[in-house]
């Protein structure tokens, strides 16, 4: 039984086929076109003058598109190697920006140490300053 079903539709669509050619092939009524008056010569000539005329239009607007689309196609090309370039720029400034990340990061790092340097130079020469005082001037009020 699941042999005949597809022999079945290979006849149905050898059927179908056949009826399609030969329904091309012979002229119903239902499909023959009517015929259109004659016209006079001078009205073809306008008629064709006409179509000239906008083939012509139609020849120069496709022209005129065609040289928009290559400037356009040009500015494209003109604007992607432009990026190209700043690209490559930008991958070669991104070792650049590293040592000077780096750089900076030691200035920082050389600043903190200045800093604590003076903050002791400082305390260092206060108390300094107090024990010249306090053992040539001996201040009263300090009982050592």
């Amino acid at each position: 039984m699941d042999q005949r079903r597809p022999q079945q539709r290979r006849v149905t669509y050898a059927e179908d086929r056949n009826n399609l050619i030969s329904n091309g092939k012979h002229d119903d009524s239902s499909t023959r076109r009517r015929r259109k008056p004659k016209r006079s010569d001078e009205a073809t000539a306008q008629e064709e003058n006409g179509v000239t005329d906008s083939y012509l239009r139609i020849n120069h607007m496709m022209k005129q598109e065609l040289e928009r689309v290559s400037a356009v196609s040009s500015a494209i090309d003109s604007d992607g190697s432009l990026l190209r370039e700043a690209k490559e720029d930008q991958k070669g400034m991104t070792g650049v920006v590293k040592g000077a990340r780096g750089t900076l990061w030691l200035l920082k790092a050389q600043e903190m140490r200045e800093t604590i340097v003076l903050w002791c130079a400082v305390v260092f020469f206060y108390a300094a300053a107090l024990y010249v005082l306090w053992t040539r001037v001996k201040i009263p009020f300090l009982l050592w």
